[in-house]
């Protein structure tokens, strides 16, 4: 019993060592960049589309627009690198667990978030890759893709009840968030000790607006999946897009989307605050 037990301490290490060695952290933060000029694209295009110069859009839309640029192939290139590294960043973070989450309620379920992430960029970086090739234009939209999904979940066995849960799935994200932007609580993931207390506050506000866009547009998602389980229509579901075109249609909608296109630019700046001072590991 007692070589077993050292057997398994020892792989336990040697899982340790290669989740935090500096190939594996280096990966992490070109990830954290790549996320971050995504966001930082996607927030622009909706502040445009907020002054009537454009309309929002989603990642997709994001990665067609780096494609029209001038060496846009170039660019597409480098996205497509940066976004495999932060799916190869968010899968070691589910698996290995470099942060030292541990294995409580509360971070398995932060562990699955991460592997969500993960394939979701993982797709991501292949549409990114189809266009840097010249295949064709990015997949599907994101709200097509919620759609094409909730169909297929409404056409189940108990597909309503199943939209509706992923629906408060989105809104218990959103929730996390919120309470994310509140507590600030992302600071002890920062390694910020050789800024200066001002640089430190930007910091925060800037995690914070970040955060509490994403929120916004997560809780629209959500209340969008509860809303089609509840007409049975996948029609009314929406992604990332559909939910700032939807800004756009409450009062003041403009003004709506202008703040919500402002934090998601924040967003990605703060992805890039990440790639810089995170602690990628214990």
């Amino acid at each position: 019993m007692s070589a077993a037990t050292r057997a398994a301490s020892s792989g336990n290490r040697a899982v340790a060592r290669t989740a935090t060695n500096s190939t594996a952290v280096l990966i992490g933060r070109v990830g954290f960049v790549a996320r971050g000029a995504v966001y930082l694209l996607v927030g622009w295009l909706a502040l445009r589309a907020a002054v009537g110069l454009g309309a929002a859009t989603d990642k997709q839309g994001a990665l067609a627009t780096i494609a029209q640029q001038p060496e846009g192939t170039i660019l597409l290139a480098i996205v497509t690198g940066g976004l495999f590294a932060y799916t190869a960043w968010s899968l070691i973070r589910a698996v290995f667990d470099p942060e030292r989450r541990g294995h409580k309620a509360s971070a398995v379920v932060v562990r699955i978030g991460y592997a969500v992430a993960g394939l979701s960029y993982g797709g991501l970086a292949l549409e990114a890759l189809h266009l840097a090739l010249g295949l064709g234009t990015a997949g599907q939209s994101s709200d097509a893709s919620t759609q094409d999904w909730t169909a297929r979940l409404l056409n189940a066995p108990f597909g309503p009840p199943l939209v509706a849960s992923v629906g408060t799935i989105m809104l218990a994200v959103a929730a996390t968030e919120f309470i994310g932007a509140y507590t600030a609580n992302f600071g002890k993931d920062l390694s910020l000790e050789d800024l200066e207390p001002e640089a430190r506050r930007w910091v925060t506000r800037v995690g914070r607006m970040g955060l509490a866009a994403r929120g916004v547009v997560f809780a629209l998602i959500g209340l969008f999946l509860v809303q089609a389980s509840r007409h049975n229509d996948a029609g009314e579901a929406v992604g990332l897009g559909g939910a700032l075109q939807r800004l756009t249609e409450q009062p003041h909608g403009d003004l709506l989307l202008g703040v919500v296109a402002a934090g998601l630019f924040m967003y990605g700046l703060f992805s890039f605050i990440e790639a810089r001072y995170g602690r990628l590991k214990r």
